[in-house]
C-alpha cells in the first residue's frame, strides 16, 4: 500500500531539471518540510534538456490541455513579482511548414483551439510580408506556408532554471550534486516498494517517497515499457556582431516543422538554430530494438554533431536567412530530452511499485511550463489530479500518435557512418 503523504515525509526527486526542479519549488511552497533533489550535476544540470540558452514559450497547442497550460504559465513568466521577473520576451513566433503537408494539420488544429478557447490566433502570413516586416529573413521560403502568432515568446531557459532551483533551496529544498547525487538505480523492497536510490559514492538515498524525474536518463533506471524514447535534438550557435545582432534582434522566433528553428540573437549577441529533425541512440541497435539511452557530451567529450543532420540545418538556414547558413558554429551539441509516442507527459504513480511517482516525457515541448508543472505534480502525489488530466498522463504503454507536428524519421547515430570516431573530430 502506498505511503500515505504527510508534510514531513522524506520525499527524494531524482532529476534536477525542468519537472525536478518546478516539483521541488511546489512541494516547498505547500509546506513540505523533507525535500532532496539528486542530480549529477549543480542547477542547472549540464544535463538536462531546460539547461539551454532559451527555449519558446508559445499557446499554439492542437490539444486544448497544453493550450491552457501555456495560457497559466505565461502569467507566471510574467508576473512582475515574481521569480522569472526579466525573462521573458514577446517576440512571437513564425510557424510554418511545406505548403500540403501533413505538419500543416497541427497548425490548423493550433488555430481551431484557440479560436475554441478564446485565445489569440496565429494568422497566416507570406513569405513576401516576412521580408518586408523582418528583412534579415530574406531567403527564398520556397514553398512555406505560415502563420505569425504575436503573442509567443522566448525566456532566458536556464537562468529561469537557476532561478526556481535557488528558490526552491531559500524555502528548504536539499540539492545533493556530484558522486553523493548520481543516482545508479533505484532500491526496491521485497514487496517492491521504492525506497529510495543508490548514488555514486555507494551510499543509498532513503525516502517515504520517490519522484523519478531523470528526463533522457529515465531509460537507464526504470524499464518503462517502451513509453519513452530519448531523442536527440542537434543546435547550433551562431555569433554575430554587435552590428549584426541589432539587425536581427526584433525578428520573430522561426519554427518551420521540417526545416529547423532559429531564434533572435540573445545573450552575447548569439543566435541559436535547431534543427527538426531527431537523432536516437539505440547503442548499435538502428532497428529500434531495445532501449534510445541519450549520450551525453559531458561523458563523450569527442563528440561533435551528426553530419547529415548539420546539412539539412544549413539547407534551411539558407531558405531563411542565407547570409548565416554558411556561418562558423560558436558551439553545437546534441541536446536530449525523452519523447513519449502520443507527446503527452508522463505524471503517474507506478503502476507496481509504491510510493515511486513518475515525471517524464517532456517530448520537446515541457519546458515552457517550468513555472507551474510542479503543481500539476505536486497534486498527483496529493489524489488531487484533475481526473481529464490524469488520463493523458498515465502509464499507457501501447498507446501511439495520431498527429506528430514532426514528421521527418529520426536517424540513429549507429546508422551514421563513422559516428564516435569520424564524426567526432568534424
Amino acid at each position: 500500500m502506498t505511503k500515505p503523504l504527510s508534510k514531513k515525509d522524506s520525499i527524494l526527486i531524482i532529476g534536477g531539471g525542468t519537472f525536478g526542479t518546478s516539483t521541488a519549488y511546489h512541494l516547498a511552497t505547500r509546506g513540505y518540510t523533507n525535500v532532496t533533489v539528486v542530480d549529477r550535476f549543480e542547477c542547472p544540470s549540464t544535463i538536462s534538456a531546460g539547461n539551454d540558452l532559451n527555449k519558446v514559450v508559445r499557446s499554439d497547442y492542437a490539444e486544448p490541455l497544453y493550450a491552457d497550460l501555456a495560457q497559466e504559465s505565461t502569467q507566471a513568466w510574467t508576473d512582475p513579482e515574481g521569480i522569472f521577473d526579466g525573462l521573458y520576451h514577446q517576440s512571437g513566433w513564425i510557424l510554418a511548414a511545406p505548403d500540403n503537408d501533413k505538419s500543416l494539420e497541427f497548425i490548423e488544429g493550433a488555430r481551431e483551439t484557440a479560436r475554441s478557447r478564446g485565445y489569440e490566433e496565429a494568422q497566416q502570413i507570406s513569405a513576401d510580408e516576412v521580408k518586408r516586416r523582418w528583412p534579415t529573413y530574406s531567403g527564398e521560403m520556397k514553398d512555406w506556408k505560415m502563420y505569425f502568432a504575436r503573442s509567443a515568446a522566448w525566456v532566458e531557459a536556464r537562468t529561469a532554471l537557476s532561478r526556481m532551483a535557488s528558490a526552491a533551496q531559500a524555502k528548504g529544498v536539499r540539492y545533493i550534486s556530484g558522486e553523493a547525487g548520481h543516482v545508479q538505480r533505484l532500491m526496491f523492497d521485497a514487496a517492491g516498494t521504492c525506497t529510495g536510490a543508490l548514488v555514486a559514492t555507494g551510499e543509498i538515498q532513503s525516502a517515504d517517497h520517490v519522484i523519478l524525474a531523470a528526463g533522457a536518463a529515465a531509460g537507464s533506471l526504470l524499464d518503462m515499457g517502451g513509453q519513452l524514447v530519448a531523442k536527440g535534438h542537434v543546435v547550433g550557435h551562431i555569433q554575430l556582431t554587435p552590428q549584426e545582432a541589432t539587425e536581427y534582434k526584433d525578428n520573430p522566433i522561426v519554427d518551420h516543422f521540417e526545416g529547423g528553428m532559429m531564434f533572435p540573437p540573445q545573450e552575447d549577441n548569439i543566435i541559436k538554430v535547431a534543427a527538426c529533425q531527431w537523432v536516437t541512440n539505440y547503442d548499435g541497435k538502428a532497428d529500434g530494438v531495445g532501449v534510445s539511452l541519450p549520450r551525453y557530451r559531458c561523458d563523450n567529450h569527442g563528440d561533435g554533431v551528426p553530419r547529415p543532420v548539420e546539412e539539412q540545418m544549413r539547407n534551411w538556414i539558407r531558405q531563411l536567412a542565407p547570409e548565416l547558413a554558411d556561418r562558423m558554429w560558436s558551439e553545437k551539441y546534441i541536446c536530449w530530452d525523452a519523447d513519449t509516442s502520443d507527446f503527452n507527459f508522463i505524471i503517474s504513480a507506478h503502476p507496481t511499485h509504491q510510493n515511486l511517482k513518475l515525471a517524464v516525457g517532456g517530448s520537446a515541448h515541457g519546458f515552457k511550463f517550468l513555472p507551474v508543472i510542479g503543481k500539476y505534480i505536486v497534486d498527483l502525489m496529493e489524489g488531487a489530479l484533475d481526473a481529464d488530466i490524469a488520463r493523458k498522463w498515465r502509464w499507457r504503454p501501447g498507446v501511439s500518435s495520431a498527429l506528430n507536428a514532426h514528421p521527418l524519421p529520426t536517424i540513429d547515430l549507429s546508422s551514421i557512418l563513422g559516428w564516435g570516431k569520424l564524426e567526432a573530430r568534424l
